[in-house]
């Protein structure tokens, strides 16, 4: 949009809503658009943004943690309880090990 000389800029301003010529520009511009969309986050004034924002990635954060750290942890008692319930023992590692 053309402005003539000396004029203040149209308000609003949609020059955000703007596609970038860039390929990669243009691929995060949309992912930007739709989790904005999704999220309702155009309706928010921008410090509830930042506090929305900077709760879901605390919340990412614990929930990653969380899988990373105790999630093998689980998986190995959970190997150890089906092997118990199944054969009755703790540790069957391979039918040939166990002695009759």
């Amino acid at each position: 949009m053309k402005v003539k000389q000396g004029l203040p800029p149209p308000k609003p301003d949609f020059s955000f809503a703007r596609p970038p010529k860039s390929k990669v520009a243009f691929f995060f511009w949309r992912w930007r658009i739709w989790f904005e969309a999704t999220f309702a986050l155009t309706v928010l004034e921008p410090w509830e943004n930042i506090v929305l924002l900077v709760i879901v990635f605390i919340s990412m954060a614990f929930c990653l943690a969380a899988l990373f750290k105790y999630l093998p942890q689980q998986i190995e008692q959970m190997e150890r309880r089906a092997i118990r319930y199944l054969w009755g023992q703790e540790r069957v590692i391979c039918t040939q090990d166990v002695q009759p």
